[in-house]
């Protein structure tokens, strides 16, 4: 039968019971609780499935627990979908992840085989190798056509699971705005339209496998509307029913409605804590908040209304898939096929191993590892817990000091489970690059140091007993992001007071002092971090980027180069150290360094960023270095750099709107981002925008750790620009403190002076800065304006010719200079003067006016008439340029009506001119009627 999740089940029977009951309900509670724990149900009893090909769609979904389902029992979370398939289909009701890790879980899922065996232990630390045998592989081999679709870098595809597909689809630059999570994903929708599109264009009649992973529950929490509003307050929940709904949405493509064979599984990879045991989200402990899981089995045509009692594994699903296609599955795997079981027949059955290695390569903790049998549970930790589920489902009571017999046949079976896998600790590790690594650290996926911390394994803390340090160390990052750097250190020393050996901990303190401008300290703590793992390339990299910070650049080259001797293929040394170059003046080395990274990594958003600012933009292939930093901003949104450095390259090619927009892209991605302020606010100043100018500026300094001069002399400018004379002078005075000798500051001041009366002051200032900084071409623009103000000519046309010598793209002096040539009867030098101008800036009004001036001074009046319209379109309450209208047409261009409309216009804008009593007699004589 076809699948139509818009199809109602018949629901079982509720019966409503009243207050009266209440005691007696949450008795049945318990019971049933236990039961379906325990497992005892009778299995059930069906025909004889068969045993033939299938396409088959295999659906993760990522920190998803099972109670928040409705198949399971949730019913304050609408997932009708998942609903629907499992009343059509299986439900495991017990099914169990190997780990509370995406990457490890899913190594399983796809392999069938336990952490020990494939040697998957950790996201981001390790891989699947190619010597591992996948369920996509052996498929492939049939003839079936296969493609993956994930939807985190967690599964990108260097991490292995690609293995087997003949279209591996990890690209995550689309669809992300809604989560600028640090490690990268897609929200649904985004990964449900990529499969689509392959469903689409898939040909012929072979068998498929289609793996889609769905990695929305994920923390940080952030369903779309409607899920938003209708899970207000329980976001975790809104996230999984938004989900179900885009499970529903891939599950109605045509090709899958059309399929005559399909199975479908649904499973999780891991659970979420929370807050149970005192964790929040997963990874840390290794309770069944996070390792019980949903698995749902549906088959067109196949057994419906299923509920399997007993426990099973991810390890499972494999074997049990192969079996049902009618294939074998490879020897030696730890799962079994639950097949004979659902036809009544099942005879074997296997303890399920679990185990979470983070704690101890992010915090250097104990490893956990877990074994379970029927209703026992055993974690094996510094404090061995165990727990009997078929009556304490929630795993609240150790009874490892009660059952001491019990709790030793549990430990010698994990035993033996692990010498089987020849040993507990195989590793496949994978040599990441550190910018990927610091995201999955970010969030605590990642290992911290080498592993060279000399701890006894009985001596490492048992994560249950200082999860709370794991709660505070996440509780400074947010701080930390929240620029709260004060709040940040302490709770991170707080941590290290009870946890001194923690480089998680060390490594944060010194960012978190760095941040706060603390670099001495900082330095401090990496220095005490690489005393205890002196061969974790990280710790040298951050005591490189600390020393430059410091100006002891050589020094930080060195120590460069020890983190790239320990860690050669590493991207972000490599970036650091052509930075590194680049400030010593040695360009070319560095360029050497970023082309031969380049080369390695064409599509790698920061190497393109460094490459542009490093090579291209100082040999202005400015072509070339706008494609490279768009293809960064398409690999990567989030890149806050790559905004900052594109809006430099449209400032420099004179493509100022573009500019404002990139920058305001950039700070939807990251609103706090000091440095876009800065440059917006400035950009903003320069083109006497309105008040947003103010709060980019007020913003970018608020920021900052430090004032910097550039940007107070920038806001005080606007404010003098706005008559905010007072307040502007404190910018300026605050600008001067920090830097005494900034020559922007005190141009800045003497226009201040000027404005306020202070002439003499102010043209004093102006050639004081002349003489210190005789290449500032603003300078000497200033003191041309103030000498065409005073009507001094010749020595306006003086400074204003040196201004334009010393930047040829400065628009008001040439204006100045047009000015300056005209009141001298240099009418051909004043219009190549103010064609230049207007050349520069089309929209320069001041330079249009002055033009339109002097073409009625040489009888062109009604180009001067057209032209000083433009200005009246663009800054309709300039009074002179009505004035020089109203003239225009009263004269020689004959206009009375139209002369009237503007010198009435000028009246009004300026009724205090010096010009409006001789302005009204003129209106006088054009009145209609007058003689």
């Amino acid at each position: 039968m076809a699948f139509n999740p818009e199809k109602p089940m018949k629901s079982p029977q509720r019966r409503i019971l009243g207050l009266a009951l209440l005691i007696a309900a949450a008795g049945l509670l318990t019971m049933l609780l236990a039961r379906r724990t325990a497992g005892p149900d009778p299995l059930p009893k069906l025909r004889e499935i068969d045993r033939k090909e299938r396409s088959v769609v295999l659906i993760t979904v990522d920190t998803t627990r099972a109670d928040r389902l409705e198949p399971y029992g949730a019913t304050d979370v609408k997932t009708p979908v998942m609903n629907r398939l499992a009343g059509q289909g299986i439900l495991f009701e017990h099914a169990y992840a190997v780990a509370p890790i995406t990457l490890v879980s899913h190594t399983s899922i796809l392999t069938g085989l336990n952490p020990p065996e494939h040697g998957v232990r950790n996201n981001g630390t390790h891989y699947a190798g190619a010597d591992l045998v996948t369920l996509p592989e052996i498929l492939k081999e049939k003839g079936y056509q296969t493609a993956a679709f994930v939807s985190a870098s967690v599964l990108e595809k260097r991490y292995g699971l690609d293995q087997g597909f003949d279209f591996y689809d990890d690209d995550l630059s689309t669809g992300r705005e809604r989560h600028p999570r640090m490690v990268a994903d897609r929200p649904a929708e985004a990964t449900v339209a990529s499969a689509s599109a392959w469903l689409n264009d898939l040909e012929g009649d072979d068998p498929f496998f289609l793996w889609v992973h769905f990695y929305d529950p994920h923390a940080v929490y952030s369903p779309p509307a409607p899920y938003r509003d209708e899970y207000r307050g329980r976001l975790y929940d809104g996230e999984i029913a938004y989900m179900d709904s885009e499970i529903g949405r891939l599950l109605q493509h045509p090709r899958l409605q059309a399929e005559d064979d399909l199975m479908v599984n649904i499973i999780g990879d891991h659970g979420e804590s929370l807050g149970e045991h005192g964790e929040q989200t997963h990874a840390i402990l290794a309770y069944d908040a996070t390792l019980r899981i949903p698995w749902i089995l549906w088959m067109r045509g196949g057994p419906g209304g299923v509920r399997f009692p007993l426990p099973v594994g991810q390890v499972d699903l494999v074997p049990t898939v192969l079996e049902m296609l009618g294939m074998e599955a490879p020897e030696g795997i730890d799962g079994i096929s639950q097949l004979p079981w659902l036809e009544g027949r099942g005879e074997v059955s296997k303890p399920l191993y679990a185990e979470t290695y983070l704690p101890y390569y992010t915090y250097g903790w104990a490893k956990l590892r877990v074994i379970r049998q029927g209703s026992w549970k055993y974690i094996d930790a510094p404090t061995p817990e165990l727990f009997d589920l078929s009556r304490d489902p929630y795993e609240l009571s150790n009874l490892h000091g009660q059952l001491e017999g019990q709790a030793h046949d549990m430990h010698r079976s994990l035993e033996e489970l692990l010498e089987r896998a020849g040993g507990a600790d195989r590793e496949a590790s994978l040599d990441l690059d550190t910018e990927a690594a610091e995201k999955l650290r970010s969030l605590g996926y990642l290992s911290v140091g080498t592993g060279a911390v000399e701890v006894a394994d009985n001596d490492r803390p048992d994560p249950k007993e200082v999860v709370d340090l794991h709660v505070g160390l996440e509780r400074s990052r947010r701080l930390l992001r929240d620029r709260l750097f004060d709040q940040a250190i302490e709770q991170i020393r707080t941590v290290l007071q009870r946890d001194p050996n923690n480089l998680a901990a060390l490594i944060d303190l010194a960012t978190a002092l760095e941040s706060a401008g603390e670099v001495e300290q900082a330095v401090q703590a990496i220095e005490r971090a690489l005393s205890l793992d002196p061969g974790y390339a990280r710790l040298h990299l951050l005591l490189s980027g600390l020393e430059a910070r410091r100006g002891n650049v050589e020094q930080a080259l060195a120590v460069n180069q020890a983190a790239l001797d320990l860690d050669p293929k590493a991207i972000e040394p490599r970036l650091q150290r052509a930075m590194q170059l680049n400030r010593l003046r040695r360009s070319k080395e560095a360029g050497a360094i970023l082309a031969e990274t380049l080369a390695e990594n064409p599509e790698h958003p920061r190497v393109l960023g460094y490459y542009t600012q490093i090579v291209d933009m100082p040999a202005k292939n400015y072509e070339k270095a706008e494609e490279r930093l768009q293809l960064a901003l398409a690999r990567d949104p989030f890149l806050v750099l790559v905004y900052r450095w594109l809006g430099n390259l449209y400032e420099v090619t004179k493509r100022t709107e573009e500019a404002v927009a990139i920058y305001r892209q950039g700070l939807q991605r990251q609103p706090d981002d000091a440095e876009i302020h800065a440059r917006l606010g400035v950009l903003l100043a320069r083109q006497s925008a309105g008040a947003e100018v103010e709060r980019h500026l007020q913003e970018a300094i608020r920021l900052l750790e430090k004032p910097r001069a550039e940007l107070h002399v920038s806001l005080g400018g606007w404010l003098s620009e706005q008559g905010r004379l007072e307040e502007a002078q404190e910018q300026f005075t605050i600008a001067l403190a920090e830097e005494p000798g900034h020559f922007a500051a005190r141009n800045n001041r003497a226009i201040a002076y000027y404005r306020t009366g202070r002439a003499e002051e102010a043209l004093a200032e102006l050639r004081q800065v002349t003489q210190d900084h005789p290449r500032y071409a603003d300078a000497f623009n200033n003191l041309a304006a103030i000498q065409v103000n005073r009507g001094d000519w010749p020595d306006a046309e003086r400074q204003a010719r040196r201004a334009v010598e010393l930047d040829d793209s400065l628009t008001e002096a040439w204006n100045n200079l047009g000015v300056a040539l005209d009141e001298q009867g240099k009418m051909g030098e004043a219009r190549k003067a103010f064609d230049r101008s207007l050349a520069l800036a089309p929209t320069y009004w001041q330079a249009k006016f002055n033009l339109g001036v002097l073409f009625r001074k040489t009888g062109q009046y009604q180009e001067a008439a057209d032209l000083i319209q433009e200005v009246v379109s663009q800054v309709p309450s300039y009074p002179d340029s009505h004035l020089e209208l109203g003239r225009l047409y009263s004269g020689p261009l004959g206009d009375p009506k139209r002369a009237r409309t503007h010198l009435n216009a000028f009246l009004r804008a300026a009724p205090g001119h010096p010009q409006a009593a001789e302005v009204r007699r003129e209106l006088t004589k054009l009145a209609p009627g007058a003689s």
